[in-house]
């Protein structure tokens, strides 16, 4: 992270100082081939090279064999998410949007900020750079508010998703133990764990951050009420789809240049997008899929001209069906463990075990869903506000109850942390 920022840093005075002339853009791509070079090193240079010859040659050699080794076990913590947010920086300095940063001091706190630093949002320089550097009063509002959305945010983390994980990981385990019952109890807790841990961290990074007069970008807006994939794509890990929207769809041609144009950027962001959540072609296939099954909604599917609280309703759980499903290919292991899973999924098969889960989990995980659905319509701490002061601290206390009793002892990394 150090190298690539002094690179980032420098190379965005260098693309000033050049104005209008060619060398600014040899400083451009030396800052993104540094980026993604270092991330190819230290997360997908194992993959790619995989079981060649060369491979073989290269971890034979003592004088090689350290690279293959590196992209083994290594990888700097939260690479994924600031290598996108250094890259950002410098392709806006060069289109102009923002100006460099002079000071190195303040361009590495802009890349390292603690809260997002290790699982985002992925935060563009324009909106952090200004707030980290105004001038800040330790203010009693900020530290209320930012506790208060802590709070959520441990909850669904503790509560929710590390109560769901015990689920998941008993089926992942061994699938074929618990046959198609099962299978349709394992994907779907695996698709609310994914959804309440990572929003827990953005709640989490939100509300450290705001503590210190900080307010980072929202990263989650209701996604399992979407009623179609690319409006799910606008509320699902909306950091990294504007990302994705910004720096590759639109320069690719977005939707100006037709439905072929259109069609062939979709699917590099989503291949892209799966890329960059995992080294591995189950990953790879999770983006594919989701990149089909935008064009399908977007070119097909929205075309049929029906209207109604029904209709609206079978749009979004044909929605959340095929991001569960697709899910398989996100949480396995391997390509075999995705067969076993949708062989079970689609089957009449009897498990010799049955997924044990205690009561609470459903209940917690109904009261995440009810409040962050249908209840909650603006942020968790505006809208405790609302409430007079012995019912939010009703809500306080059973919400720190609730993660001092049923939080467990077991340590459980957040799902984005691997990335």
């Amino acid at each position: 992270m150090l190298g690539t920022t002094i690179v980032d840093w420098f190379c965005g005075l260098k693309v000033e100082d050049n104005g209008k002339n060619k060398a600014r853009f040899f400083w451009l791509w030396f800052s993104i081939l540094t980026n993604i070079g270092a991330l190819f090193v230290f997360k997908y240079f194992n993959f790619f090279l995989g079981d060649t010859p060369l491979a073989k040659n290269l971890y034979a050699n003592s004088w090689t064999a350290w690279a293959i080794e590196l992209g083994k076990y290594t990888i700097p913590a939260g690479i994924s998410f600031y290598t996108f947010q250094s890259l950002s920086y410098i392709i806006d300095v060069y289109r102009g949007d923002e100006k460099p940063q002079k000071n190195l001091a303040k361009f590495m706190l802009f890349v390292s900020f603690f809260p997002q630093l290790v699982a985002g949002p992925i935060e563009r320089f324009g909106k952090l750079n200004h707030q980290l550097f105004q001038t800040h009063a330790i203010a009693w509002r900020n530290i209320s508010n930012g506790s208060r959305i802590l709070l959520y945010g441990l909850f669904l983390k503790v509560c929710v998703a590390d109560n769901l994980s015990l689920v998941v990981d008993d089926f992942y385990s061994s699938p074929t133990a618990y046959g198609s019952w099962g299978a349709w109890q394992g994907i779907i807790a695996f698709a609310f764990q994914v959804f309440a841990d990572f929003f827990g961290y953005s709640l989490l990074a939100q509300g450290a951050a705001l503590v210190f007069g900080i307010n980072l970008m929202d990263n989650f807006n209701k996604p399992y009420t979407a009623k179609s994939v690319p409006e799910f794509w606008h509320r699902w890990h909306i950091s990294l789809s504007t990302w994705f929207r910004d720096y590759v769809f639109i320069p690719i041609g977005g939707n100006k240049r037709g439905p072929w144009i259109l069609a062939f950027a979709v699917m590099v962001v989503f291949a892209t997008s799966g890329l960059w959540h995992g080294a591995n072609t189950t990953m790879i296939i999770f983006g594919v899929c989701q990149g089909s099954l935008y064009l399908f909604d977007r070119f097909l599917f929205s075309k049929i001209k029906l209207h109604g609280v029904a209709w609206d309703h079978l749009r979004n759980f044909k929605t959340v069906l095929f991001f569960a499903l697709s899910l398989v290919y996100f949480r396995s292991g391997s390509m075999s463990q995705t067969d076993d899973i949708f062989r079970l999924l689609f089957s009449n098969t009897e498990g010799q075990e049955a997924l044990k889960y205690p009561l609470y989990i459903p209940i917690f995980m109904l009261l995440f869903l009810l409040f962050d659905n249908y209840i909650i319509n603006q942020r968790i701490d505006h809208w405790l506000d609302r409430f007079k002061l012995p019912i939010r601290w009703t809500f306080y206390a059973a919400a720190i109850a609730s993660i001092w009793l049923l939080g467990g002892a077991t340590n459980h990394p957040f799902v984005y942390f691997q990335f």
